[in-house]
């Protein structure tokens, strides 16, 4: 199975690493025999370069361990189809994984690329923790050395390093079609909220509004929004009007694309506030614009914003050259040509009390995890949605 991993592997495995060490990854024993490896053993071989047993068997272990702590250590012996567990399904994205990292680091003199003294910091500093929070006695259960973590973790800051220069160096350009999809306006607004549906009783407490009060609230700050809007409307000064009636913190001034996003502040609009504001001319004031948190009055102050959109453009264009660097290693991947040795193949992926059963008699039979683990972990540090007044309705 030669399967590209799109997120480079430094990315994906240190941040695999750095998990599993936060939460104390070696707090369970070995399994299988590990402590029998030979180290210098290659579990894979490429005319590009290799991958020791000890590597191998490490880079599965912090995959496992991530992996068991979002699911647990039931999960490698479920039948996922006929004849093929869990731990079977993932042991087969791990070479492919251990393939990429050859490929790519093995590339790091054509590409200018070294490891610099931050980086050697950075490794020395995941050996020391990951000996310390593990322990020698499951690295050595593990068959792990600590010379194997610092090649491990070298090869994949070298792989990520290479993937970015790649990346950079990929010319990519822009359809017309794309610039005009990347194109940001520029908008104003005013919000009048319907969101604050509590009142103070006779005490001074906040309780919720009743039915019936909720309905006249709302009523009444549609008609509140409607005089707002024809005050604007007659051309009086539109911040002035946003500083007096708008929502606390709810924002004025926001920049997007035609799909609501915003590429500086990375926030996303809500779908009728952008597309009322798309439908509007430079100057041009929109009606009533109802969402979840009340009535919006937009203005539209620019259709291009230029700021806005060329930091769309540069993120288009980056998109673009990964997705085409992408295709390329896909490719070379496809056509990867590797050796696995007896022992690697004979490594299994199961849980940890079948391996303790076994583990006097089949050498290689541990638990791991696989790139799944890592990528959700990769996915959710990037997710990077915002959760205030003024980014919720132009969310």
């Amino acid at each position: 199975m030669k399967t590209f991993i799109k997120r480079a592997l430094s990315v994906i495995m240190i941040g695999a690493m750095s998990a599993a060490l936060l939460v104390g990854c070696g707090g369970k024993g070995g399994n299988g025999s590990g402590s029998s490896v030979a180290k210098g053993d290659a579990a894979i071989t490429m005319d590009q370069g290799s991958i020791s047993m000890g590597e191998a068997r490490l880079y599965a272990y912090v995959m496992r361990s991530t992996y068991e702590s979002y699911y647990g250590a039931d999960i490698w012996n479920m039948e996922v189809e006929e004849g093929k567990t869990f731990g079977d399904s993932l042991k087969e994205m791990v070479t492919p994984q251990l393939v990429q990292m050859i490929l790519l680091s093995s590339q790091a003199e054509d590409y200018g690329v070294t490891l610099d003294e931050e980086d050697n910091k950075a490794v020395e500093e995941y050996v020391t923790n990951f000996k310390t929070n593990v322990g020698e006695d499951v690295m050595t259960k593990e068959g792990i050395t600590e010379d194997d973590i610092r090649s491990v973790i070298q090869k994949s800051t070298l792989s990520g390093k290479v993937y970015s220069a790649m990346c950079d160096k990929e010319n990519v350009e822009l359809t017309d079609e794309e610039k005009a999809d990347a194109t940001c306006i520029k908008v104003q607004h005013v919000l009048i909220s319907t969101t604050d549906t509590t009142k103070t009783d006779d005490e001074g407490n906040k309780v919720d509004m009743s039915e019936e009060e909720i309905t006249a609230y709302k009523e009444g700050q549609k008609a509140l929004a409607e005089e707002v809007l024809e005050k604007a409307k007659n051309g009086e000064d539109f911040k002035a009007l946003s500083d007096e009636y708008t929502a606390e913190n709810a924002g004025f001034e926001f920049s997007f694309d035609k799909n609501g996003y915003d590429p500086v502040t990375q926030s996303s609009m809500v779908e009728p506030f952008y597309k009322a504001a798309w439908e509007l001319g430079e100057g041009e004031i929109s009606g009533l614009v109802e969402s979840d948190y009340g009535y919006h009055i937009i203005k539209c102050v620019s259709l291009n914003d230029e700021e806005a959109t060329q930091a769309a453009i540069t993120k288009a264009q980056q998109t673009k050259k990964t997705a085409s660097v992408d295709e390329k290693l896909t490719k070379l991947m496809d056509e990867a040509k590797y050796t696995e040795s007896d022992e690697w193949q004979a490594y299994k992926i199961t849980s940890e009390e079948t391996s303790e059963e076994t583990a006097s008699g089949e050498t290689g039979e541990t638990a791991s995890g696989t790139e799944a683990a890592s990528e959700s972990a990769g996915e959710t540090e990037s997710a990077k949605e915002t959760e205030s007044a003024s980014e919720t309705k132009a969310e």
